[in-house]
């Protein structure tokens, strides 16, 4: 299936690596990048996979998977054509709120 990943998760998939990378573990950091890249994998093949969030509300269809071994969550919505990934955050965070409020969005991108 076409994976198609929003300029929001690509910025969050960057930030996330950097936070890791400049803590001076490029291997943690690394073993990151090869865990999602597995679970957008899976979620390609397997889109109907992940559990709708409780909280959705303007975002009914959205789904989320979580990154093994790690606090984050990809937010994707499935369709016909595939899935397209929405965000990946860390889901000990007020995700609703950063999902419902555009929070935490990257600086060059319209709203």
């Amino acid at each position: 299936m076409n994976v198609r990943i929003s300029a929001r998760a690509l910025y969050d998939l960057d930030i996330i690596y950097a936070a890791l990378f400049s803590g001076k573990h490029s291997a943690a950091a690394d073993r990151f990048l090869e865990q999602s890249r597995q679970a957008v994998e899976f979620l390609s093949q397997n889109p109907q996979a992940g559990p709708h969030p409780h909280w959705a509300t303007r975002h009914r269809s959205l789904r989320f998977w979580v990154i093994s071994r790690t606090n984050y969550l990809i937010y994707y919505f499935a369709d016909e054509q595939g899935i397209s990934i929405e965000r990946v955050l860390d889901g000990r965070r007020d995700v609703a709120r950063i999902m419902e409020l555009r929070e935490d969005d990257p600086p060059d991108l319209e709203q």
